[in-house]
């Protein structure tokens, strides 16, 4: 199988992640988990307050902001990605073209404000249309925030890489909750907690940009190959369908769902999601080492392994929570209906699985073909969700998240390892 040559200092940031001793990936994946986990149990306890504190229909229009902010920080702009796939004698290449990358990234969350301000609308139409005037702030926030995760997790930082990520969020978060809460408008709440963001990004942007190597062409001349690479259009596009394929369940839930079914089922869907913690530090280790063509087939099987036994200790608690403690799981979440709730905890535990073959695949340089598999399953999971969320509210949203789970993973094991091996060589 011939892999994609890396180029220097992709190659040194690679080698930061290799195996090692189990000591060490011991010692990361506490650091990672402690950093994921801090930031994700600050996020859930704003929402179980906010759906405490705050009438149902503030914290609809909240969590809806909420929703955005975090659709933008999830898409994927892939200048960075596209940049260390470029290979070998590309100057472009991180880092030496740190300022080109975060630029371009910029002005990616601009022109992607447009798209997701129309998301928002559609979703919830009594959003006032002045508040849509952060959003270009709020995607350039998320998008220079992933962008430098990736930096972060080449270079074997990956604590830092989550805390970037995920922190700015919790910390947006809290800050617009706060406020909200104060009595402050949600359009100076959001604007607020928008800056702050920006805030950190810039800081991680400039001390990024204070240790890497001057860029050997201006900046604009690096700017334009970077936009010029067909690569990071087929890496941001299978992002942009796994947003919509993953998505579609809360823009319909948030346009259709009353404002306390809504809250409930919101709660439920950040609860169960912060399974993924797994699969969200796994697949970047992934990524690296196959794009660097390193032999990663020990780690990968072990990655699955991992979620295959913490999958059915998850699900083994919700049934036991459902079982032994149905009355508070409805006074906690609104919802007790054990049957949708499990078929949700199922969907959570094999979306981990399709997340860590993504991630092989894109690093294999078969982004290609993530499109096209991914894009035939967004477009069977937007259906899904509508019909389901219309006919059974919540609990359609539940169910067609279990199918939709299913198509997804069938979707991205078409061809197996052979087919990946082709597709490689």
């Amino acid at each position: 199988m011939h892999s994609l040559p890396p180029d220097e200092a992709f190659r040194g940031s690679a080698a930061l992640i290799r195996p090692g001793p189990y000591v060490g990936l011991a010692r990361r994946a506490v650091v990672l988990a402690g950093a994921y986990l801090a930031t994700s149990l600050i996020s859930l306890a704003v929402v179980i307050i906010l759906r405490r504190d705050a009438a149902p229909e503030l914290l609809q229009s909240v969590l809806g902001f909420v929703f955005i902010a975090a659709l933008a920080a999830g898409l994927e702009p892939a200048t960075v990605k596209a940049s260390a796939l470029k290979g070998r004698g590309d100057d472009a290449a991180p880092p030496a073209a740190v300022g080109a990358c975060l630029a371009v990234s910029a002005l990616k969350g601009a022109m992607a404000s447009p798209v997701l301000a129309l998301v928002w609308r559609f979703a919830d139409p009594h959003i006032p249309a002045l508040t849509l005037a952060w959003l270009p702030a709020v995607c350039i926030a998320g998008f220079m925030a992933t962008d430098l995760r990736v930096f972060f997790d080449l270079e074997g930082r990956h604590a830092r890489a989550v805390w970037l990520k995920q922190g700015s969020l919790a910390g947006g978060l809290v800050i617009l909750a706060g406020l909200v809460l104060l009595g402050v408008s949600l359009f100076w709440a959001i604007g607020v907690s928008t800056l702050a963001r920006l805030a950190v990004a810039g800081i991680a942007a400039a001390a990024t940009l204070a240790r890497s190597k001057p860029a050997a062409r201006p900046l604009w001349a690096d700017a334009r190959r970077l936009l010029g690479d067909v690569r990071w259009m087929e890496l941001a596009a299978a992002s942009v369908i796994a947003a919509v394929s993953g998505g579609t369940d809360r823009v319909v839930g948030l346009r259709y769902l009353p404002a306390a079914e809504w809250g409930s089922y919101y709660l439920l869907y950040e609860m169960f999601s912060k399974f993924w913690f797994i699969p969200y530090v796994l697949s970047p280790v992934i990524f690296a080492r196959r794009a660097a063509g390193e032999d990663s087939g020990g780690f990968i099987r072990g990655a699955w392994g991992l979620i295959a036994v913490t999958g059915v200790l998850f699900l083994a608690g919700v049934a036991g929570a459902l079982t032994l403690a149905p009355s508070l799981v409805q006074r906690f979440i609104g919802m007790s209906s054990a049957a949708p709730i499990l078929a949700f905890a199922a969907a959570v535990v094999i979306a981990s699985f399709t997340q860590l073959r993504l991630a092989e695949l894109q690093g294999s340089g078969a982004a290609r073909r993530v499109v096209v598999v991914m894009g035939a399953s967004a477009l069977v999971s937007a259906a899904l969700f509508f019909v389901f969320v219309r006919q059974f509210g919540a609990t359609g949203l539940l169910i067609a998240w279990l199918i939709k789970s299913l198509v997804d993973f069938s979707a991205t094991m078409v061809g197996g390892r052979r087919g990946l091996v082709r597709q490689s060589l």
